[in-house]
């Protein structure tokens, strides 16, 4: 699946030809800077959560409450199940050995074939964290997302989006002195990021009329410097009463705001296109997470949670549908070496699931979601299958 997966999206960053007139894509999907598969097999909810290395970018208070370190290493792929089906049918027609006519109808009629379609992949080939209490370092060398719309605009089109980020992030977090009547943990993440951005519609025309669908000279590209801050808030609630049973479940409330300065990608380094530039690649949105969490009773080997989130408060896309995610974690432990997770929640109202197994140092997480691609009044699911292989410390 891997190998599959990363020659896909290296054949598209390889492939796009020029079509500088037209006019940017149409999408609708809200586009996270960042997704874990633990997060989203429970939903995407995960602000009140929040304790492990993905903190960094998900809610960063949660390293004040780290009691030991980590280190996680990772490869990451995803994408849509008729995502390599379209791309292999491509591939079977730009090999043949038919005339650039030929090839322009076949084009077409794959277009046509796939009306109504919405296949996206992701792919991040390393990630690393390394966190400690109160403290972090994240770096993402690449992080590859591409997707493909098929539409009927002035004739068969397909809606591509792609993005190309590459991040540095830095995170400091401490408790609050003073707070009364609980635990009060502050945050903030600083980020680097670098964005290649490609946004058009492209034409079975456009598809027959060169080698390349997409190229580095195509994309736009910029980097910005911004900023997460993030808190985590449980109450000290009474031992006696109703009260001791909710003290039990630790009710924790979260809450971020992301992307603080939204100075959008201004400036280029030029690393992917070297070539003048007329625009500049989508800006991180300024968004407000906010979310809650419930423990549940420890029985034997097995823990859990409930989490509710509300997402993407001010983003341009957001709709309470889009907005609202729930989700349940259940943990099963063994020994230190040896536990996992199961998980199942609602993303944009269509139903995620997960799982992890961790064995030493070894660790697998497998998640199923869906993206919204459809309009605000419209939901379109878009389901997504995520796994991740890590090296944890």
């Amino acid at each position: 699946m891997f190998n599959r997966g990363f020659l896909f999206l290296a054949g598209l960053s390889a492939m796009i030809t020029t079509v500088s007139a037209q006019a940017e894509s149409i999408s609708t999907t809200i586009h996270h800077h960042y997704q874990a598969p633990r997060a989203l097999g429970m939903g995407d909810a995960f602000v009140a959560v929040a304790n492990d290395y993905s903190a960094i970018f998900y809610n960063p208070a949660g390293l004040a409450r780290r009691e030991d370190g980590q280190i996680n290493l990772s490869l990451t792929a995803g994408g849509t199940p008729g995502a390599m089906d379209f791309y292999n049918e491509f591939q079977d027609i730009e090999s043949s050995n038919q005339t650039e006519q030929q090839k322009q109808q076949a084009y077409l009629e794959l277009i046509e074939k796939n009306y109504g379609e919405v296949y996206s992949m992701r792919i991040a080939p390393m990630e690393g964290f390394w966190v400690r209490p109160n403290w972090g370092i994240a770096l993402i060398p690449a992080d590859l997302s591409v997707e493909m719309a098929m539409h009927q605009q002035v004739g068969p089109t397909v809606n591509t989006t792609v993005y190309a980020d590459t991040t540095l992030a830095l995170s400091y977090a401490d408790d609050m002195k003073g707070v009364n009547h609980g635990r009060l943990s502050w945050g903030v993440t600083g980020k680097f990021v670098n964005r290649g951005f490609y946004s058009r519609p492209i034409s079975a025309t456009d598809f027959a009329g060169g080698d390349e669908i997409i190229r580095k000279e195509d994309m736009l590209e910029g980097y910005t410097i911004d900023a997460d801050i993030g808190f985590l808030w449980t109450p000290e609630l009474p031992d006696s009463g109703l009260w001791s049973v909710l003290r039990l479940a630790s009710p924790t409330v979260g809450l971020v705001v992301r992307n603080v300065a939204e100075t959008g990608f201004g400036s280029s380094l030029k690393l992917l296109n070297k070539e003048a530039q007329s625009g500049t690649p989508e800006k991180l949105y300024r968004v407000v997470d906010i979310g809650t969490r419930w423990e549940y009773p420890s029985m034997w080997i097995f823990g859990g949670r409930g989490v509710l989130d509300v997402r993407d408060l001010g983003h341009p896309d957001f709709n309470w549908r889009k907005g609202v995610h729930l989700g349940f974690e259940f943990d099963w432990t063994v020994s230190t070496w040896w536990k996992g997770h199961y998980r199942v929640g609602l993303k944009e109202a269509f139903w995620t699931a997960g799982i992890s197994a961790e064995l030493g140092i070894f660790n697998l997480d497998f998640a199923s979601y869906a993206d919204d691609v459809g309009t605000r009044n419209t939901p379109v699911e878009s389901r997504v299958y995520m796994t991740r292989l890590n090296l944890d410390f």
